[in-house]
């Protein structure tokens, strides 16, 4: 949590942005990864039915947890964006 967006200059942020859109497409990237596993393992992956019904709980809680820290990300971004604009249409 930033805190109060409006003690912010506008350069502190726009690293916030910048860094919460690297954190986004970190996760991202992350949950593209996880997704492409889950398909594997569905897809017969692996030979022992119980290791796969293992692996897939597994990979499916990783991705909902990565899935809420990256609707966590959007929110703040979005915070972050529209206090930007908000500076901007104040000028």
């Amino acid at each position: 949590d930033i805190g109060d967006l409006s003690a912010l200059s506008d350069a502190e942020l726009g690293m916030h942005v910048e860094r919460l859109e690297r954190e986004e497409r970190a996760a991202s990237s992350r949950r593209t990864r996880l997704h492409d596993r889950i398909s594997f393992v569905q897809a017969g992956g692996y030979a022992d039915a119980a290791l796969a019904d293992e692996q897939l709980a597994s990979l499916r809680a990783a991705e909902e947890e990565l899935s809420e820290r990256r609707q966590l990300l959007h929110r703040e971004l979005d915070e972050l964006r529209a206090e930007r604009s908000r500076r901007r249409l104040e000028l």
